[in-house]
């Protein structure tokens, strides 16, 4: 595989609207092979204690191309299989995958030294990029959607399937940080970053760079969607029916455009974040622009 086919990996936080540029992907299955928050389970096993189901995590064979023994292997390894359009073996598919940064630091148990997941021959095989949203609005967004799935619970989870979602002292931003500083020190690439405001305020501009960036050909196409759940979503994390409490941005709207905050009072955050360019939330920086740190 060359390197400007590596398979795309989207590493966001919390309600930062990652799904909406993951739905950009999934117009087009005859070009990429998309999969949703691969790591999320395994991530959710490490947090719950679940050491059941991280025993049926099977092992690596021989023949794949990570093969250390970790929960996370199997997962990374389907990543990096080829994926075909309609079994076509003629047509290959590009991979974007789209998960959180703290599932993958789940895995490092704390101890980011010397874990093979995190050597340079793991991670150069994956073409790494970030998104980031406003805290102001990332964090409400986040409280939000946990206490509509913990009233939802109510009804159909009992207690003991109950977990904390929302932490005030921990809302995984910091692990976005981490996880960029990790990425960058060990391969020594350039990593692509998106903020979001910037996204929705000039999706087709930043949209074109993105592609440019990424080795992927830029359709105007891609700004639009149809409404609709879709399967790819449905983790059954949440309990019956309720993952779609976490998606209302992407199935409320058909495009990228700018409902979250009126633009008058978004100009005043953003120059905010421009003269104070290091936020004080976890250390993640910002300048609003599509750009490479």
């Amino acid at each position: 595989m060359s390197a400007n086919q590596r398979p795309i990996i989207l590493w966001s936080h919390p309600r930062s609207l990652s799904t909406v540029f993951e739905r950009l992907f999934l117009k087009y299955p005859q070009e990429f092979h998309v999969i949703h928050e691969p790591l999320n389970q395994i991530g959710r096993a490490y947090v719950t204690k679940n050491f059941e189901f991280l025993k049926q995590i099977p092992l690596s064979k021989s023949t794949d191309p990570i093969t250390f023994v970790h929960h996370f292997s199997p997962a990374l390894n389907n990543i990096l299989s080829l994926h075909y359009c309609n079994n076509n073996k003629t047509h290959t598919l590009r991979v974007f995958v789209k998960d959180h940064a703290s599932n993958f630091l789940e895995a490092f148990e704390e101890n980011l030294e010397g874990n093979p997941l995190g050597s340079k021959e793991v991670l150069s095989k994956f073409r790494h990029m970030f998104i980031i949203r406003n805290p102001e609005k990332s964090v409400k967004s986040f409280y939000k959607a946990a206490f509509s799935t913990c009233k939802a619970w109510e009804a159909c989870v009992p207690n003991s399937e109950k977990y904390d979602i929302f932490f005030p002292e921990k809302v995984w931003l910091k692990d976005s940080r981490i996880l960029y500083d990790l990425i960058k020190k060990i391969t020594e690439e350039k990593i692509v970053l998106v903020d979001t405001d910037d996204l929705v305020l000039e999706p087709e501009k930043i949209l074109r760079k993105y592609c440019e960036m990424v080795n992927i050909k830029f359709k105007k196409e891609m700004l639009e969607w149809k409404k609709e759940m879709l399967k790819i979503w449905d983790l059954k994390l949440s309990g019956p029916d309720i993952d779609y409490l976490w998606h209302k941005y992407v199935l409320g709207r058909s495009k990228l455009i700018l409902y979250l905050i009126p633009f008058e009072f978004l100009q005043p955050i953003k120059l905010q974040y421009l003269l104070n360019k290091e936020s004080n939330w976890s250390g993640l920086i910002f300048s609003f622009n599509f750009f490479i740190f």
